[in-house]
């Protein structure tokens, strides 16, 4: 099993996983390749679906393109979701 992202192509396997990616204009063989070619992909064409693009932003930028820093920068974003939906939650109406 590989171990780190220069085993890896993190932009597949992020595609892959992600819920309908399917529906994505992206052509995973091509597209995928390698991360730097789908960010490209991803903020220059408008694929219509920020979340996709904030998620291969978020992994390139501030993970660095690396399995270690994809996990922590995800993992981050998902703490902050959280925070988020707890406040929103405060404020509903029952």
């Amino acid at each position: 099993m590989p171990k780190n992202s220069e085993e890896i192509n993190l932009a597949r396997v992020v595609y892959d996983a992600y819920p309908h990616s399917d529906l994505l204009p992206i052509d995973p063989e091509q597209d995928c390749s390698s991360l730097e070619s789908l960010l490209a992909k991803v903020t220059t064409e408008n694929i219509g679906d920020s979340l996709f693009q904030f998620l291969i932003v978020e992994i390139v930028e501030g993970g660095e393109s690396t399995l270690d820093g994809a996990i922590k920068v995800l993992e981050q974003a998902r703490e902050d979701v959280d925070t988020v939906i707890a406040q929103l939650k405060v404020h509903v109406k029952h």
